[in-house]
């Protein structure tokens, strides 16, 4: 029994530890612009290891930006004013050597020459429709909640058991919260 556990802690600690790879957001400014609020944010994305190796031997890697605006006191039952999933997708293309970033929503396609510069596209949001204020009612207070993360499900089949058991996989910023000020 004492082999086989320790057979096992050998195994573990041989297993690759995940660096400093993460998602955060840096920034985040959320304003009313006429008759709506409107989202500008910058995340930031550092893919980890395997992520980045799956990504340069040609994996394409979907990352999601989850938005909601609501009542900061509400209840279960109460639909959210505004929920959208923004989703993009990162393929690195060995034969142009380019960086492909595709804006899933509209089609829209952009070449970049080193992934440092795709990822800082990606998690630029500029004037982003949020909710319009006819939507919200008025003397409630509402918040912004956001989420950035790696799409596992959108990786090839025989990817995603790795992913889903890897440490190296599973970057998220985590939910974030903002007030929206009238």
């Amino acid at each position: 029994m004492k082999s086989g556990l320790s057979w096992l802690l050998s195994l573990l600690l041989l297993l690759p530890v995940a660096e400093a790879a993460a998602f955060s957001i840096k920034e985040v400014q959320i304003k009313q612009v006429d008759s709506e609020y409107q989202l500008n944010a910058r995340i930031e994305y550092q893919l980890s290891e395997q992520a980045h190796e799956a990504l340069s031997n040609g994996v394409p890697l979907t990352l999601k930006v989850q938005l909601f605006v609501e009542k900061v006191w509400r209840g279960f039952w109460e639909p959210s004013p505004f929920a959208a999933t923004l989703s993009f997708q990162i393929r690195y293309h060995a034969l142009t050597e380019l960086y492909r970033v595709v804006d899933r929503q509209t089609g829209d396609e952009q070449n970049f020459v080193t992934q440092e510069a795709a990822l800082h596209a990606l998690g630029e949001i500029t004037n982003l429709s949020l909710v319009k204020l006819a939507r919200l009612t008025a003397g409630e207070t509402y918040q912004l909640r956001l989420r950035a993360d790696l799409d596992i499900e959108s990786l090839p089949l025989p990817l995603q058991p790795l992913a889903y058991l890897g440490r190296g996989w599973k970057l998220t910023t985590g939910w974030s919260q903002w007030p929206l000020q009238p």
